[in-house]
């Protein structure tokens, strides 16, 4: 039997962590799906210092790195070799600063003196023998030589340790760096030369593409690689959604220097602008984002919805007496691993328990995830109906000054938590435990994953009502009780407390309308679509 070899195509840099990313995960599910299908092998295209990000997305869904053909340029360019080098440097300074400033070698000295100290005074203090305070005074006496000279070593290498701090040449270095970038000059002047090095290495990872005869054809998961229109073979570019035409505003002031999105902008439109055949999740991006806005022939895109996301096979347990006690109690170990990378809450362990009543929303946080909406809705039920429950998300929230202050003005830091790089066991655990999920995205390229992830381990999920999340929940009764108006946070308030209220109602209508109509489409199926549409694009005449 002939195999079929086609390839798929990525040039994401190296700072992306690909287990974060929602595109990430679509990757995962898509290759461990396509080792099921014996006649048809997928090589992977993608730079050199993608491979530990590669290997590390493919071992969190249990696939074997190893069994993937990686194809990669012979060499590094120079840009690369140096920002592997600073990286490096970086990596190990900040170790070394751990290792030092962590262990805290100081800090503790000073607490166990202090604690031997107030243990003395104490036993001194409570002691009925009228000798100890004699051998206590002569003890002192001795020791006021020994404790002057400590005293004396301490100063000294304090005042040491300042003098090199305020005239060493880094410090020196750093306030000049500062003084000169008061403009931005050097972050852009980074970034620019940071976007050169991954762009050299996209055109190169094309290039070595196209050494590859035995590929008929040629996949893309994302937009964002205007160089992938230099592969000669057939290409299929994924088109997940281009959420800036939709919130251009929110998109420019994200970042400091607001010029960047633009340039993000500009690439994925020439993407577009030269791309070949194209695929999309929902009608509603082919039709209004392709279409409409791009200009894109129907004929040339194709429709491919996601698979089901279950998680229930990472922490369900059998062959207990209570299944499902049991698969709440390893949950439990997982979800305290997850408490434990909470970024704005180092006491958030304390809450590690299978009890802990919480609201789960698993994103990244960017203009269109409407993280702003969820935190007023939370606070305005916090503070009229002292809701009993915790607020958990996965974002980074010191990336929006909006949130910094939110969270800071409205002291919610014990209340909402926010944990970072969790393993696809931790966050099924944190679906599991959570009380309902909630995920309040104005735009999405496809149907949230929230509602299978949530639904899959026993959990009810409230939405935003959006195009691509009708296109799947058609059903009158589960749309209903599901969508709220997520640009109301009185709206998304309300439909906490509904769910809330009848939450084993909520997810027995879930539940149902997810075995009917959503766990039937496995990713096997969602492979097989695509198979289908590269197979056809390579029999075409070019």
């Amino acid at each position: 039997m002939s195999v079929k070899t086609f390839g798929i195509y990525l040039a994401y840099g190296p700072r992306v962590d690909l287990r974060t990313e929602g595109l990430g995960r679509h990757l995962a599910e898509f290759l461990k799906a396509s080792t099921h299908f014996e006649n048809v092998r997928f090589v992977i295209a993608a730079p050199r210092w993608l491979r530990s990000p590669l290997k590390d997305l493919l071992e969190n869904f249990d696939l074997d790195f190893a069994s993937f053909e990686l194809v990669s340029p012979k060499h590094r360019s120079l840009l690369g070799l140096l920002y592997g080098l600073r990286t490096a440097v970086s990596v190990r300074r900040t170790e070394l600063r751990r290792k030092l400033g962590g262990k805290g070698y100081l800090r503790k000295t000073k607490n166990f003196v202090s604690m031997i100290a107030k243990s003395t005074v104490l036993a001194v203090a409570k002691s009925r023998n009228p000798f100890t305070l004699l051998v206590t005074i002569v003890i002192g006496i001795a020791a006021i030589p020994i404790a002057a000279v400590v005293a004396l070593f301490a100063s000294v290498m304090t005042a040491l340790i300042r003098t090199f701090a305020n005239f060493r040449p880094q410090s020196r270095f750093i306030k000049l760096k500062r003084h000169l970038n008061r403009g931005g000059l050097f972050t852009r002047v980074s970034h620019s030369a940071y976007q050169f090095m991954c762009d050299s290495e996209a055109s190169a990872v094309a290039d070595e593409a196209n050494k590859r005869r035995d590929v008929e054809a040629w996949y893309a998961p994302a937009a964002f690689w205007p160089e992938f229109n230099r592969i000669k073979a057939p290409r299929l570019m994924c088109v997940p959604d281009v959420v800036p035409i939709h919130f251009p505003v929110g998109f420019a002031i994200e970042e400091p220097n607001g010029d960047r999105r633009m340039q993000d902008f500009k690439r994925i439109e020439a993407a577009i602008d030269g791309g070949d055949r194209f695929v999309t999740y929902s009608s509603d991006v082919k039709n209004r984002t392709l279409v409409e806005r791009f200009h894109v022939e129907p004929g040339r895109v194709s429709v491919i919805p996601h698979g089901a996301n279950r998680l229930d096979r990472l922490i369900t347990v059998s062959g207990f007496p209570d299944d499902e006690a049991a698969t709440d109690t390893l949950s439990a170990q997982h979800f305290w691993g997850a408490l434990s990378k909470t970024v704005n809450n180092n006491n958030a362990t304390w809450y590690a328990s299978k009890d802990l009543g919480f609201l789960f929303y698993a994103s990244q946080f960017r203009p269109n995830k409407n993280v702003m909406n969820l935190l007023r809705a939370y606070d305005h039920l916090r503070r009229t109906q002292n809701i009993p429950y915790k607020l958990l998300m996965t974002g980074e929230w010191r990336v929006s000054g909006s949130i910094v202050r939110f969270m800071d003005e409205n002291r919610l830091h014990n209340d909402v938590l926010f944990v970072r790089g969790l393993s696809e066991r931790e966050l099924a655990s944190c679906y599991r435990l959570a009380t309902l999920a909630v995920n309040p995205s104005l735009a999405e390229g496809g149907m949230p994953f929230t509602f299978t992830e949530a639904v899959s381990v026993g959990t009810p999920v409230i939405m935003a009502d959006i195009p691509v999340s009708r296109e799947i929940i058609q059903d009158v009764e589960v749309a209903q009780r599901t969508f709220f108006d997520g640009f109301d946070y009185r709206s998304i308030a309300k439909a906490i407390t509904s769910a809330l209220a009848d939450r084993d109602g909520l997810v027995a209508a879930q539940r149902d309308f997810y075995n009917r109509q959503m766990v039937t489409r496995s990713w096997n199926e969602v492979v097989r679509e695509y198979i289908l549409v590269l197979e056809s694009m390579g029999e075409e005449p070019h």
